[in-house]
């Protein structure tokens, strides 16, 4: 239920990025629910800065659709996030075929990818983030394959059904993931509520999931689940994770690297 509860606000909105405006009662009609349960899903949009609620409906917020790009996510924990992307990129082989999302920390990894990797390594890299393109656009080693979709200025980044479209089409080796929040109960969750429908396609698309997260995140819940435990092969964290939540994601086959 939860579940098509976070698909049902991620398509509003997505619909708000387009129309700007979106009314109670259509979305009842649309979706086959109450007008009370879409006004419990835009009350509870409006709580995270998400939109703004008006009579009979809602509103974009000006400039941002689901909220502006923070600065301190790229500042916060930097010198672990640092470590965690170059632990990543060592796990890139030659000649795979990798998503990258558009996390701060994944971006880390495309900044430590070696050199005779750039060059000479023969790598795809997937990703809807115009961050990672930039970094990654000049190597003559990366072949880049940049998904379609709705782009989101203050994200830098494209997502909605196009973009999950395009992954389920794909198969590949590893995928790069980060993070808002780590539970055991309810899994990896982020604030973004576009954004994570993208992310679960990508975890579908991939033989090896490989998780990176600072130990900030560990305990911590955001707005939507993006998916569980049970998906993820490798976790990337640093030394400061709490020990209890460590043993328990091994205890679930997960591979932990603390660096």
């Amino acid at each position: 239920m939860e579940t098509e509860a976070a698909t049902r606000r991620a398509v509003i909105i997505e619909e708000l990025a387009q129309a700007r405006e979106i009314k109670v009662t259509s979305l009842s009609e649309r979706f086959g629910v109450s007008e009370v349960m879409i006004r419990r899903d835009l009350e509870r949009l409006e709580r995270h800065g998400l939109l703004k609620r008006v009579r009979g409906g809602a509103i974009a917020l000006p400039r941002a659709i689901v909220g502006e790009v923070n600065a301190s996510d790229f500042r916060d924990h930097a010198g672990e996030k640092e470590r965690i992307g170059a632990a990543a990129a060592a796990l890139v082989r030659p000649g795979e075929h990798i998503i990258l999302d558009s996390g701060t920390t994944v971006l880390q990894l495309a900044r430590h990818l070696p050199g005779d990797l750039l060059n000479q390594g023969n790598l795809t890299v997937v990703t809807n983030s115009l961050h990672i393109v930039r970094e990654l656009g000049p190597w003559a080693g990366v072949q880049l394959l940049l998904l379609g979709g709705i782009y989101l200025s203050q994200y830098d980044i494209v997502v909605g059904p196009k973009t999950v479209a395009s992954l389920r089409e794909l198969r590949v080796d590893k995928t790069f993931l980060g993070a808002k929040g780590l539970t055991l109960a309810r899994g990896i969750t982020t604030s973004n509520v576009l954004e994570a429908e993208t992310d679960r396609a990508a975890v579908e698309a991939a033989h090896e999931v490989v998780l990176l997260a600072d130990s900030s995140k560990f305990g911590m819940e955001s707005l939507v689940a993006l998916t569980g435990l049970d998906k993820i092969h490798k976790l990337i964290t640093d030394v400061n994770a709490p020990p209890s939540m460590v043993a328990a994601l091994e205890e679930r086959g997960i591979e932990v690297i603390m660096v």
